[in-house]
This record gives C-alpha cells, sequence and structure tokens, in this order.
C-alpha cells in the first residue's frame, strides 16, 4: 500500500470522527500512527529501520562462492610442503616433520574458516528470509487496517 494512500484514509476517517463528534481540527491519538517524534522530544516515535532483504541475499550468496572457492583452492594449497617433507625427510633433520605438522595444522584452520564463512552464509541467508517475513506479516497486517478502517 502506498503511504499517501494510508495518509488518506487516516484523514478520511479524522474527518468522520471530526464530523460526528463536532471536535477540533487535530487527529486523535489514534490516530497519529507512524509518525516521528516531535522535536520537542513528545511523540513517542521512531525512524523506521529499512532492511534490504535482498541485499542481505546477496551478500549470502556472495559468501557462499566464496567459502566453496577456498575449499577449492585448499585440496592442494600447501602440496610443496609435503614435497619438502618427502625430498628432506631421513637425512637427519627434524625439520621436515615440523613442516609438515606446521602445514597440516594450518589447512585444518583453513578448512575451518571456510567452513565458518559457508555457515555465515546460511545464517545470513536466514536473516534475509526473516526479515522478509516480517514485512510481509507487517504488510498484511496493515492491509488488513486498512480494510478495516474503510468500514468505518
Amino acid at each position: 500500500m502506498a503511504w499517501d494512500e494510508w495518509e488518506q484514509l487516516k484523514a478520511e476517517v479524522a474527518e468522520r470522527h471530526r464530523n460526528a463528534a463536532g471536535t477540533s481540527d487535530r487527529p486523535s491519538a489514534q490516530m497519529r500512527l507512524n509518525q516521528l517524534a516531535a522535536p520537542d522530544g513528545g511523540g513517542g516515535g521512531r525512524p523506521d529501520i529499512d532492511i534490504k532483504h535482498k541485499g542481505v541475499h546477496g551478500a549470502a550468496d556472495d559468501t557462499e562462492t566464496l567459502s566453496r572457492d577456498a575449499m577449492k583452492r585448499l585440496n592442494h594449497a600447501l602440496d610443496t610442503s609435503d614435497e619438502v617433507y618427502a625430498a628432506h625427510y631421513g637425512n637427519g633433520w627434524l625439520s621436515p616433520v615440523q613442516l609438515q605438522v606446521c602445514a597440516l595444522n594450518w589447512e585444518e584452520h583453513m578448512v575451518s574458516l571456510a567452513k565458518q564463512m559457508g555457515d555465515l552464509s546460511a545464517k545470513l541467508r536466514d536473516s534475509a528470509n526473516g526479515y522478509r517475513g516480517a514485512d510481509l506479516e507487517a504488510e498484511a497486517r496493515l492491509r488488513a487496517a486498512v480494510k478495516d478502517l474503510r468500514k468505518a
């Protein structure tokens, strides 16, 4: 529903109330919905939070793509460490073993980070769906309210 339509409906109902009760030109407290607080601090209104669910979905898709790409690249990222280990193991040096341990720990850490990116992608997608659902519910409630106002 357009904002102008909502404002028009509020004005029509306010006019009916004024005509019926012979009251002032000021809308009742019930009719002052969706207004920001007055500059003097009165009114108690708050600005809207504007979440773009399509943007959040886009961020989720990008994060998922990055996670998948990172996992693919991690498959052979440390192959040269294995070559160094194989070439120098058994020659009396301790460093090849330590290099392999370090490489395995680093690979494990990188895989964990890539998986976390994938998990965050799913959470972003869930958030976007939640925001979209809340918007749809709010819209349905406003439409029902407008329908009720038209009956009044």
